[in-house]
């Protein structure tokens, strides 16, 4: 969970560089933190509290889907997904242009973004979202890499030249 909630974090940061320019990150970083690390906990605490018992599934380890306890970690995913994806691109004063810079920022970083964990919240209820799921994870790595070299090779030729 705490990883989603860092995904927000890196929404809300994307959104504070593309959208709102001037907003000073260093005053924010706190609520940053909190949101990082103490809506996990907070999340989990209620779904643990709310179904103590009955928390896991029988035969593998997962939350269980028999009892609906999986919308307490499906339900802030999607939302802190759409969050991460929608946030960045809405600001109903900027400029075209700046909308199209934050749709392209979004689009590069849909993979980065959890884009994957979509189609894993439907692993439970078919066999075939398992094999997009760990499809889509394993190339999420390598397109990190080529994102990562195409920079690095950027960065040489404007030090070279």
């Amino acid at each position: 969970m705490a990883a989603f909630t860092w995904m927000l974090v890196e929404g809300l940061l994307l959104w504070s560089k593309v959208v709102a320019v001037n907003l000073s990150e260093d005053r924010h970083m706190k609520y940053y933190y909190l949101i990082g690390w103490g809506l996990p906990v907070l999340i989990v605490t209620i779904t643990l509290a709310s179904a103590s018992g009955k928390y896991s599934a029988d035969g593998y380890c997962w939350l269980s889907v028999q009892n609906g306890i999986i919308w307490g970690f499906a339900g802030p995913v999607i939302f802190i997904i759409m969050c991460a994806i929608l946030l960045p691109v809405h600001d109903p004063i900027s400029e075209n242009h700046v909308k199209v810079a934050a749709v392209k920022a979004v689009l590069v970083l849909l993979p980065i973004l959890g884009l994957t964990w979509l189609c894993g919240v439907l692993v439970p209820f078919s066999i075939v979202m398992a094999y997009i799921f760990i499809l889509l994870n394993s190339l999420q790595s390598s397109f990190n890499l080529l994102l990562i070299i195409k920079q690095a090779v950027r960065c040489f030729h404007l030090i070279s030249n």
